[in-house]
């Protein structure tokens, strides 16, 4: 399976499956992998700056009379260059790899942390029991990592815990090697939840195991 540069083989998706049910029998918690490809397809944000360089354009004829005469230019012909140049820039800018480029990092983590919270909702999270569910989320695009735990997991563990796994995960993730990272994640996870979670004299299986890819 291949997403965004990332090759995952059959094996290695097996591989974090079994990583997700192995760290589950030594706790109470639920241990919930999502990567996604991207968070958006962000084909708004090329029309945004092609509507704000179109009505910008008048603001520069006065310029252009440095080179050549435009205080004869009319409305008509005025409409056509913005039309012109909004057509150009939405046009070039629709490419993903300037796409990407021009959309602010800072959107791109505000919709990553978005369909975070949706698939912590999504995947059923706060349905456990013991309000003892973790998410462990990636958006490749955004090279975007998110640790979500319930309620009850918030109680006990704090934000610094989840960054020190985010931290550990991201330089794999650069080097693409996404199996390595979320099975990290989900060893590291897994071991904080055995510690203030651990498993009752019944311990069932309240979500699913699977490695869940969103293309």
């Amino acid at each position: 399976m291949r997403f965004l540069g990332h090759d995952l083989s059959p094996a290695e998706h097996a591989r974090v499956t079994a990583a997700i049910a192995a760290a589950e029998k030594h706790t109470s918690g639920e241990i919930v992998v999502v990567a996604a490809r991207e968070s958006d397809d962000y084909v708004h944000v090329p029309l945004h700056i092609a509507t704000a360089a179109a009505l910008a354009t008048p603001l520069a004829v006065p310029l252009l009379n440095k080179f050549a005469s435009w205080s004869a230019i009319t409305v008509s012909q005025l409409f056509l260059i913005q039309l012109g140049v909004f057509i150009v820039l939405a046009v070039v800018l629709s490419f993903p790899v300037l796409r990407y480029v021009v959309t602010p990092k800072r959107l791109m983590q505000k919709y990553a942390h978005r369909n975070a919270a949706a698939q912590f909702l999504a995947r059923n999270m706060s349905n456990t029991r013991g309000r003892t569910g973790v998410l462990i989320f990636v958006s490749l695009l955004e090279h975007y990592v998110e640790v979500i735990g319930d309620h009850e997991i918030a109680a006990k563990l704090t934000p610094k815990d989840w960054k020190k796994i985010v931290d550990e995960m991201l330089p794999l993730l650069r080097e693409k090697k996404t199996a390595d990272a979320l099975i990290l994640a989900v060893e590291q996870c897994g071991a904080l939840l055995a510690a203030h979670f651990p498993p009752g004299k019944d311990n069932p299986n309240e979500l699913p195991d699977n490695f869940i890819i969103l293309t």
